[in-house]
C-alpha cells in the first residue's frame, strides 16, 4: 500500500495540495478549543479529565492532517484518533456513571469495537457517504444517554444534547457530496465544529459524575 496516495473525498477538495480544504482544515480549531475547554472543566478533578482533553486535542490535530496532506498516512491518523477517543471515553463515561469496574468496562468497549468493526465492514463505503462507521458510536451514545436521563435524571441532560448534535452532524457529514453543485464548501466543515461541540458536552457531561463521585468521598 502506498501510504502517500493522495485521496480525494470532499466536496471541497478539487484538485492535490495543501490548501484545497480550506474550511474543512480551519473548522479543527473547534476541537482545539473544545479541547481547552474540557481541560479548564476538568482542572482539579481527575486524571482522565487531562486525558480526554488531550485526546479531543488529538482529533482536531489528525483531522488537520487530514484535510490538508489529504493521504492515506493522514487518513489512518484521523480514524487512529477517533478510535483513541471513543475507546476511552466509553471506558470512563461505564466506569464513572455507569458504576462498572474498570476491566468489566474495558471488556464492554472492546465488544463494542468489534462489533462496530464488523458493521463497518459488512457495508460498502458508498453507504451513507462513508459514514457507516459512525452510526454505531451514535447508538450507543444514544441507549446510554436515554438510560442516564431516566436513571440520573438531570445528569444525563448533557449527554442527550451531544446525542442529538451528533445525529445532525452525521446528517451533514453524510450529505457532503451531494450539496456540491449547491454549496461548493460542502457540509464537512459543518461535521467538524458541530462534533467539537459534542465532545464538549460529552465532557461537561463526565464532569457531572467526577464531582458528584468526589463529593460523596469528602462528606462519607
Amino acid at each position: 500500500m502506498n501510504w502517500f496516495h493522495e485521496i480525494d473525498l470532499y466536496c471541497e477538495r478539487t484538485g492535490p495540495g495543501f490548501f484545497e480544504e480550506p474550511f474543512n482544515a480551519a473548522s479543527n480549531l473547534g476541537f482545539v478549543l473544545a479541547a481547552w475547554l474540557v481541560w479548564r472543566k476538568g482542572r482539579g478533578r481527575t486524571w482522565d479529565f487531562r486525558v480526554l482533553a488531550y485526546l479531543i486535542a488529538l482529533v482536531g490535530i489528525c483531522s488537520l492532517a487530514f484535510h490538508t496532506f489529504a493521504t492515506r498516512w493522514a487518513a489512518a491518523l484521523d480514524t487512529a484518533a477517533i478510535a483513541l477517543f471513543t475507546w476511552f471515553f466509553l471506558q470512563r463515561l461505564l466506569v464513572r456513571a455507569v458504576g462498572f469496574g474498570n476491566i468489566n468496562a474495558a471488556l464492554m468497549v472492546m465488544s463494542y469495537a468489534v462489533t462496530a468493526y464488523m458493521v463497518e465492514r459488512y457495508f460498502t463505503a458508498e453507504w451513507l457517504n462513508g459514514s457507516i462507521a459512525y452510526v454505531p458510536p451514535l447508538a450507543v451514545l444514544g441507549g446510554i444517554s436515554v438510560s442516564l436521563v431516566a436513571t440520573k435524571g438531570a445528569l444525563g441532560a448533557p449527554f442527550i444534547i451531544a446525542t442529538i448534535l451528533f445525529g445532525l452532524s452525521l446528517a451533514l457529514r453524510t450529505i457532503d457530496l451531494a450539496v456540491c453543485h449547491i454549496f461548493q464548501a460542502g457540509t464537512h466543515f459543518m461535521w467538524h465544529l458541530l462534533n467539537a461541540a459534542v465532545l464538549y458536552a460529552l465532557g461537561i457531561g463526565l464532569a457531572g459524575f467526577v464531582s458528584r463521585r468526589s463529593s460523596r468521598r469528602s462528606t462519607g
